[in-house]
């Protein structure tokens, strides 16, 4: 399959049985190795080939291996487009529904790397962890493992990503510092914090934070956990607006701890009345807690 790029409409609208779920039956187009076209429907994948028909009702399908294949180009599903839109759009819950309910129905897909089976359950993952429902998360992702999802390169970094905070939604704090040291690179400075390895910022950010409830919660040590919650904001130039609210809020509130303990530090206050702006400038609608408000005034 052009695997991302070449999602079109599909062209049949007649309803096929896919693991118990009605679907639009997907039309394939396929290359051979020898330059032969063949267009059909995919009933199904495994690891080393997939199962197509000529006939959408799956009438005399079989198996075709993948090292017979050149080529192939897969239709969309029906609703998949809105789907991503919906996610686009910031209405996480939402498209976790509409995920679910597409991951489900192409369920025998998810064997064919980067098909949509795969896809569309790593964006249900997504949705539930732009939600903040780690814990909802967690267990979604226990019952994947026994149907193994299949990505390539780049949307593996993503998957692998979840798991830190599906960990922290099971509050496994022993497995989710095991989790983040894989990422950490020599600390040869003995530095109070080991630096990461270099990756792209996005994933450098969301790491930070991690990191920082992993020192808060199991740590119990609020100062290193305070650095890498302004480092979650800064990282990836607050481009991810639910990652800059969790960290500013988290900031704030170890700030706002600070600032009882010794509320004559006007450092500490400007840096409390800072996370509030960015928490009502950046975060989105109602991102700043009311105990917090007290900072702009």
């Amino acid at each position: 399959m052009n695997r991302r790029d070449a999602m079109k409409k599909p062209v049949f609208l007649l309803l096929l049985t896919v693991c118990g779920l009605h679907a639009e039956p997907l039309a394939i187009q396929i290359t051979h190795l020898n330059g032969e076209p063949t267009a059909a429907f995919l009933l199904g994948a495994e690891k080393d080939g997939i199962v197509i028909s000529a006939a959408p009702n799956g009438g005399s399908s079989y198996k075709l291996p993948l090292t017979n294949i050149r080529e192939m180009t897969i239709d969309e599903p029906k609703g998949w487009s809105a789907a991503l839109q919906t996610f686009a759009s910031g209405n996480y819950a939402e498209a976790e529904k509409l995920f679910a309910q597409l991951a489900d129905e192409f369920d025998k897909l998810v064997p064919l790397q980067d098909g949509f089976g795969s896809l569309a359950r790593l964006h249900q993952f997504m949705s539930l962890q732009k939600l903040g429902r780690y814990a909802v998360l967690a267990k979604a992702m226990d019952r994947q493992l026994a149907n193994p999802l299949n990505f390539g390169a780049h949307y593996t970094e993503d998957f692998v990503d979840l798991e830190g905070w599906a960990l922290m939604g099971k509050k496994d704090w022993r497995s989710l510092g095991a989790f983040i040291k894989k990422f950490e690179d020599a600390n040869p400075l003995k530095l109070p914090q080991a630096p990461f390895k270099r990756l792209r910022s996005s994933r450098l950010a969301g790491l930070c934070y991690l990191r920082a409830v992993w020192n808060e919660e199991a740590q119990k040590q609020p100062e290193l956990a305070l650095m890498d919650f302004h480092r979650a904001l800064t990282l990836d130039l607050g481009s991810d607006l639910f990652l800059v609210r969790l960290a500013a809020v988290s900031a704030l509130r170890l700030t706002d701890t600070q600032i009882t303990a010794t509320p004559k530090d006007e450092k500490l206050t400007k840096q409390a009345k800072s996370l509030a702006l960015v928490c009502r400038d950046l975060g989105g609608k109602d991102a700043l807690p009311k105990d917090f408000e007290k900072y702009l005034k």
